[in-house]
């Protein structure tokens, strides 16, 4: 079975999360969303997502880390 691939979102505004997560969706991607830096780090270690849209201006820590 050729499973979805998945992206992690991590932005802080729900805004940009939900955009993306309409658009990932309709174009056969699974997607998770993190509203902050701590909680990307701890989904991408959890899930391992084949591809990571971060915010670089992330308010718990900066998205560089």
């Amino acid at each position: 079975m050729n499973e979805k691939p998945l992206v992690l979102i991590v932005d802080d505004e729900p805004q940009i999360r939900r955009l993306l997560t309409v658009t990932l969706e309709a174009n056969a991607y699974r997607e998770l969303s993190a509203a902050s830096g701590h909680e990307g780090v701890v989904l991408a270690a959890q899930h391992r997502p084949a591809l990571v849209i971060l915010d670089l201006g992330l308010p718990d820590m900066s998205g560089q880390e």
